[in-house]
């Protein structure tokens, strides 16, 4: 992912570490998810690019929208509206929006989940990262350090605990730890190793 320009603001996140917090998504069973498209749009709000609807029809965009996330969301709905309460349903309601960018909406969602999961590291993941990116920078590190207490080999939640310290907190000595700790651990794999390698050697963009 490409690094772009990023303000420095003292206690307030920074889209670098947004783009490279490390998720697991059991709906989509992968073991590190990057949202980075979204990411780039967020880095780069200047650019937009701006379309001219057809005429007699829906704006490309628009229509790719709707049959893309948009339809699944709208999907997930109306299963939802039969099961309210499934985790399942609500867990993979909070990864669309994730996608999406719309993490006020995802931590609705996350939040229901856990109540009844509130054990599982992937829905606290999930929440760090979403907490991270609505500037709660306590919570976000509430939830990954509680993940730590529960599995010290979870590489996810330290991975993102140094993002955190990297980019948000300004606490390099304690970012540059987590990512050694990262790059030791046997249970990393080598995406994110190679990722926890560069983000501990470079420094954050003036």
């Amino acid at each position: 992912m490409t690094t772009t320009e990023r303000a420095t603001v003292p206690n307030a996140p920074g889209p670098n570490a947004s783009g490279r917090m490390v998720l697991t998504f059991v709906a989509f069973a992968l073991a590190v998810v990057f949202i980075a498209s979204f990411v780039y749009r967020l880095q780069r709000p200047s650019l937009e690019v701006r379309q001219q609807p057809k005429k007699g029809g829906m704006p490309e965009a628009m229509g790719q929208a709707m049959n893309g996330p948009m339809k699944e969301v709208m999907e997930l709905m109306q299963k939802l509206q039969e099961n309210p309460d499934d985790p399942g349903l609500q867990m993979a309601m909070a990864e669309r929006f994730m996608a999406m960018g719309a993490h006020d909406r995802a931590k609705v969602f996350l939040d229901k989940v856990a109540k009844v999961r509130p054990d599982d590291p992937d829905v606290q993941n999930a929440l760090g990262v979403v907490r991270y990116n609505l500037k709660d920078l306590d919570g976000a590190k509430a939830a990954f350090e509680g993940l730590l207490a529960r599995d010290p080999e979870d590489y996810r939640a330290r991975f993102n605990l140094g993002l955190l310290y990297k980019y948000a907190l300004n606490q390099p000595e304690k970012a540059k730890e987590a990512f050694d700790a990262v790059i030791a651990s046997p249970k990393t794999d080598p995406e994110t190793r190679q990722t926890a390698t560069k983000e501990r050697d470079e420094k954050p963009a003036p």
